[in-house]
């Protein structure tokens, strides 16, 4: 196994999702059997995402920037618009400037559909009850915990799909194995219940062509992963993706059910092709 000199200047770069695949293995196998090295990694996440707040707390997005942004895009498309009927009709491609305001428009909704909906739970439940969970779940937590339990083999609790459904009560949604995965070559291997700080997910291990992937199961209502990850539209769904510790993370919802992949050794699209495929019948 690789000595912890040998590893200590790949740290920050494998927390940053700055390694090449072959050293990312090498660096995972060292930290599987090293508490030391995994510490400094989970101090150095800590330590990046406490800046982030701060210079996010520092620069909020206004409603005027917003409203400025959205009035240029609208102006953008109108004189797209009015280009493409003053000249002759003939098959062409949409002009780069309009697909990229669409791209940021599309973008724009998903975010804000995303907020409406998170506004909407808080809503629904009593104020007591949001102020505990607003003190009792920090999304950033929650996504380092996905990203701990997929460094850490464990034996799984359950080995046939339809055992699964035992796992309904502590997790509060129904628990399934998803039937489109192996579709990706995607191998099951067991599931078991694991706490992330005070919920409960299910944890299901797989193998996708050769790499880790583990697929959490969670009460979409009450871990806002939307908030923390970038809006992506895959096959007309929304899927929400991001990197963290040099993983991908892809997560998705479907009817209160929550998905997040945490996957060794592949790129954002690959994830966000895999979650969503779980909203396919």
């Amino acid at each position: 196994m690789t000595r912890c000199r040998g590893v200590s200047s790949f740290l920050e770069p494998y927390a940053d999702g700055e390694l090449s695949p072959d050293k990312i293995i090498e660096v995972e196998q060292h930290l599987e059997g090293c508490e030391r090295c995994r510490a400094q990694v989970r101090l150095d996440a800590s330590l990046k995402r406490s800046i982030q707040r701060s210079v996010r707390a520092a620069a909020p997005v206004t409603p005027a920037f917003m409203a400025r942004l959205s009035a240029a895009l609208e102006a953008e498309r109108e004189r797209e618009a009015e280009l493409i009927e003053s000249e002759p009709p003939r098959p062409r491609m949409l002009p780069w400037r309009v697909t990229a305001s669409l791209a940021a428009a599309a973008a724009l909704v998903l975010v804000w559909g995303a907020t409406q909906k998170n506004s909407a739970n808080e809503s629904a439940k009593g104020p007591d009850q949001s102020v505990t969970d607003m003190n009792t779940m920090n999304v950033d937590q929650f996504i380092d915990d996905l990203v701990n339990y997929h460094l850490q083999p464990q034996q799984p609790a359950v080995t046939e799909p339809a055992a699964l459904e035992q796992f309904d009560p502590d997790v509060g949604v129904p628990v399934r194995l998803p039937r489109r995965l192996s579709e990706y070559g995607a191998r099951w291997e067991g599931g078991s219940v694991v706490p992330i700080r005070n919920r409960r997910a299910a944890l299901l291990r797989y193998h996708v062509g050769g790499h880790k992937m583990t697929l959490y199961v969670y009460d979409a209502a009450r871990v806002p992963l939307e908030s923390r990850l970038k809006p992506r539209v895959v096959r007309n769904e929304p899927v929400y993706v991001g990197w963290e510790r040099g993983f991908t993370i892809a997560a998705t919802e479907r009817r209160g059910v929550g998905y997040a992949a945490v996957a060794t050794d592949m790129n954002d699209q690959e994830s966000a092709e895999i979650v969503a495929s779980l909203h396919a019948p």
